[in-house]
């Protein structure tokens, strides 16, 4: 299995009990309500065989590669050792809804949350938000083409990331 050297920032992974997100990228398909993610993860122990995506009530996983989801947690291939690293995707559908979040328990070295839109349906304004502890910090995110919006977040916190949305 792949290894990656010691974290490279001031985004301390000590906060995870068993694995931190070294890269975490989603790609929505709204008004559909479905996502497919890619995660990276690296273990901070041996027999880490797990990861908690922590999905909305309500979302159920359609698909998986390296990993197989029941009940919500996804279960990797293979228990890794301290230091290794692995991949896994899975997909999400949900009911429609006005935004698209992750909510972290533990650091990520990158997250990306991208929003596509139907090219006949785009959206008025999408604000892109983070925070913690109920306070969230918004800020405007541009559509490029008219139909994707995305945020990029380096060295992200435990808390909500994500995109919303407003179609007036």
């Amino acid at each position: 299995m792949p290894t990656i050297p010691a974290p490279r920032t001031t985004c301390d992974p000590l906060d995870a009990a068993d694995a931190f997100i070294v890269s975490l990228h989603t790609v929505v398909h709204a008004p559909r309500q479905t996502a497919r993610t890619r995660v990276v993860l690296r273990a901070r122990r041996d027999g880490v065989d797990r990861y908690a995506p922590g999905l909305e009530l309500g979302s159920r996983v359609i698909d998986t590669r390296n990993c197989r989801a029941v009940n919500g947690i996804l279960l990797f291939d293979n228990a890794l050792l301290a230091g290794e690293t692995c991949i896994v995707e899975y997909e999400v559908c949900r009911a429609p809804s006005d935004h698209w979040e992750h909510v972290l328990a533990t650091s990520a070295w990158d997250l990306v949350i991208q929003v596509r839109f139907h090219p006949a349906a785009p959206p008025a304004r999408c604000l892109g938000y983070q925070g913690n502890d109920g306070r969230l910090v918004e800020s405007p995110v541009t559509l490029t083409g008219g139909m994707s919006a995305h945020t990029v977040t380096l060295d992200a916190r435990p808390g909500v990331h994500g995109i919303r949305w407003e179609w007036t």
